[in-house]
């Protein structure tokens, strides 16, 4: 499957960027290695993931060894990455929001 990242995983990535980098003690070079370690699993296994809260087509999975989960969905042979979410709570309601009306307008999906 081909993993892509939505509009709506910008500011994810731009937090999970900006969090490792104002964190020094952190190790952002192991974090990005977790973050495609993640992305390769779920290309080759898109269920691997849970289902995210009480959307039906949206699921989580959690990136080891980090705060951090990639949110994402499935349409026909791609993954597509709604977040990358700081699983504490930080910014993923605006970007669940935004995937919705994404959804219906770009790809046509459903917005469960």
């Amino acid at each position: 499957m081909k993993l892509e990242y939505l509009q709506t995983a910008q500011a994810g990535v731009r937090w999970f960027r900006g969090y490792y980098l104002k964190n020094p003690q952190l190790n952002l070079a192991k974090a990005v290695a977790a973050l495609r370690v993640a992305e390769m699993t779920l290309c080759g296994n898109p269920l691997a993931g849970e289902r995210f809260d009480d959307f039906e087509t949206v699921r989580e999975y959690k990136i080891i060894g980090t705060a951090f989960s990639l949110l994402y969905t499935l349409a026909g042979d791609r993954v597509l990455v709604i977040d990358l979410r700081d699983q504490r709570g930080f910014r993923s309601a605006e970007a669940l929001r935004a995937f919705t009306a994404e959804l219906h307008q770009r790809y046509g999906l459903d917005k469960n």
